[in-house]
């Protein structure tokens, strides 16, 4: 067990000295006698096996980890150094015969675990002042008896009570408690969650009314909060599509979405920007710094949030509020218009599958469409949103399929292009047709030229109105397929939401009531 003067490593976990480094160490190897060896086996706590093995000339302990007693003195030293016939270098460190490792880091290196302060001490300095002082001189110590007495009763009352049964209505107490607490901390985290969103985005990008229009098509911010405020109670308990499609297959009954990232106002935000302004979603993503994923998810709920809301509203006009809103020159030309029909069509993109090309491949635009009936009031409000079908569809067979017939009456006008041939139809209704008449001579007559002027004049509120839907962007673009499952949807909510864009025509304009 004497000093080494090779390079060597100190084998004791999370001591890294060795000879090149700290050459003012001395290590020493293990012993080899068997009882000894074990020892020091055990108090370094590294026990031989595939990676630990104790070699003769390799594996050492540093001198950091033995105390000064378990080295030989310099009297000790040169005494064996002379009896060995050696010559003392002053540099020999033998350990005496039989010493263990004592010094390491898990035992503060010799020193071990600092004793503890007695509760009296951590209370007194916590509190500042002695809770237990000393008793004078003259005052007599209590007796034996009292005295353990005392300690008893102390320690009855501190001792705790795990093991008691609780009292009568205790656990109803803590469980309602508990229910107080948990509630409180809901409201809390609510709080908190509203407290990090930042400022309203709406406000942020819709500084004037121009702002407002190009972002949401409503004319002006009193329209836009007039329509929000409407609209906001039932906002509040919108639930994402993504967990009401889960809860679908159940019967469990459906609660608010959570804490949402965006607060309602800017998702209805996100919604107009998507819809009227034609942002894609990755740029709407940046904008309100949210994932695109959550855009989209944003976009299905609202679109069909809003096609649930605008689709209760009875927008189809009674003959008596025609009559009532009816422009002058209506009343002049066609006093028994009811409704105003035309078609349109959105571009979309063009499936893969040969069949599904042939039944949306509108020959009209000569590209891959979807097609709706719009129907308006002579005063110019949409009354009649019809769903998307294919653009392969007739404007006959749309309009017998879309369910406008089922809402005309008696008497009541129907005004349209010569392409629809729907006259057989409204007359086993009792309703008429209204179309510019057809050139059976070479040139229109005086009267079939002025009917013609007169039905163009009126029917290009219709022509307005569809322009209106148009301007939502979003139908600029071409609609990609995997909207389709949202596209009935958007195309609704586009077309009644054009009615809180004021009149389309402004001469003879009378509200609807």
């Amino acid at each position: 067990m004497a000093e080494t003067k090779a390079r060597c490593h100190c084998s004791v976990p999370l001591c890294k000295s060795n000879k090149q480094r700290q050459p003012y160490l001395s290590f020493h190897g293990f012993p080899t006698e068997l009882s000894l060896r074990k020892k020091w086996i055990k108090v370094v706590r590294r026990d031989e096996g595939p990676n630990f093995k104790i070699k003769q000339g390799s594996t050492f302990v540093c001198s950091r980890h033995f105390s000064e007693s378990d080295y030989y003195t310099n009297d000790s030293r040169l005494a064996l150094a002379d009896r060995a016939n050696f010559t003392n270098r002053g540099r020999i460190k033998r350990l005496k015969i039989g010493s263990v490792p004592s010094r390491f880091q898990w035992n503060n290196w010799g020193e071990g675990t600092p004793r503890r302060e007695s509760a009296y001490k951590r209370a007194s300095t916590r509190l500042g002042h002695d809770i237990c002082p000393a008793l004078p001189l003259e005052q007599s110590l209590p007796c034996e008896e009292e005295a353990m007495e005392e300690v008893a009763a102390s320690v009855v009352m501190t001792e705790h009570d795990y093991g008691s049964a609780p009292k009568p209505g205790a656990l109803d107490a803590a469980a309602a408690r508990i229910q107080q607490l948990e509630d409180e901390v809901k409201e809390l985290t609510t709080e908190l969650s509203q407290l990090k969103v930042s400022q309203v985005l709406f406000h942020r990008f819709c500084v004037s009314d121009k702002d407002i229009l190009f972002y949401t098509r409503f004319t002006s911010r009193d329209v836009f909060c007039y329509f929000w405020e409407a609209i906001q109670p039932s906002a509040s308990m919108v639930v994402y599509w993504s967990k009401a499609q889960k809860k679908g297959q159940t019967f469990e009954p459906l609660s608010p979405s959570p804490t949402r990232r965006l607060q309602l106002v800017d998702e209805f935000f996100l919604f107009c920007c998507r819809v009227a302004a034609g942002l894609q979603e990755k740029v709407l993503a940046d904008m309100f710094q949210v994932s695109v994923s959550t855009v989209s998810r944003v976009v299905i709920t609202w679109a069909n949030y809003l096609y649930l809301l605008l689709g209760s509203l009875p927008i189809w006009m009674s003959k008596q509020q025609v009559k009532n809103t009816m422009p002058s020159k209506f009343v002049q030309y066609s006093p028994d218009v009811r409704v105003i029909i035309d078609c349109t069509e959105v571009r979309c993109q063009n499936p893969s599958s040969l069949t599904l090309q042939s039944e949306v491949f509108s020959s009209y635009k000569n590209t891959t469409t979807f097609k709706g009936l719009i129907g308006i009031a002579p005063c110019g409000a949409v009354t009649f949103v019809s769903s998307l079908f294919t653009g392969s569809i007739s404007d006959r067979e749309l309009t017998e399929r879309s369910g406008l017939l089922d809402l005309l009456e008696p008497g009541d006008g129907c005004m349209a292009d010569k392409g629809f041939t729907i006259e057989k139809l409204l007359a086993d209704l009792g309703a008429t047709l209204i179309i510019p008449p057809f050139k059976m001579t070479a040139q229109f007559t005086k009267e079939d030229a002025l009917k013609t002027q007169a039905i163009a004049r009126l029917r290009i509120l219709v022509e307005r109105a569809i322009r209106r839907v148009k301007e939502y962007r979003i139908w600029q673009h071409t609609v990609p397929l995997t909207l389709s499952g949202t596209v009935n949807q958007l195309w609704t909510v586009c077309c009644v939401m054009t009615n809180f864009q004021g009149p389309l025509d402004l001469k003879g304009y009378i509200p609807v009531e």
